[in-house]
């Protein structure tokens, strides 16, 4: 029977939240949106700095592609 709360330090074999693993199928294109629209939504301030992202990505990689085919 496990002791509620855990101990500081306790191994749990059966729960390692360290390091989820995020496949680059499906489940994790689901994720990556859904954190993407979570943060448009719930942090405000951070919507200039995601339109400014993807405005610098897309013109560098349409630089990227344009020099590069």
């Amino acid at each position: 029977m496990p002791r509620f709360p855990l101990v500081s330090g306790e191994r749990r074999p059966d729960m390692n939240m360290t390091a989820p693993i995020v496949t680059g199928d499906g489940a994790g294109a689901i994720i990556a949106v859904s954190l993407i629209v979570l943060g448009l939504i719930g942090i405000p301030e951070a919507r200039p700095f995601f339109l400014a992202s993807a405005l610098f990505g897309g013109l560098l990689g349409l630089t990227l592609w344009w020099k590069h085919r």
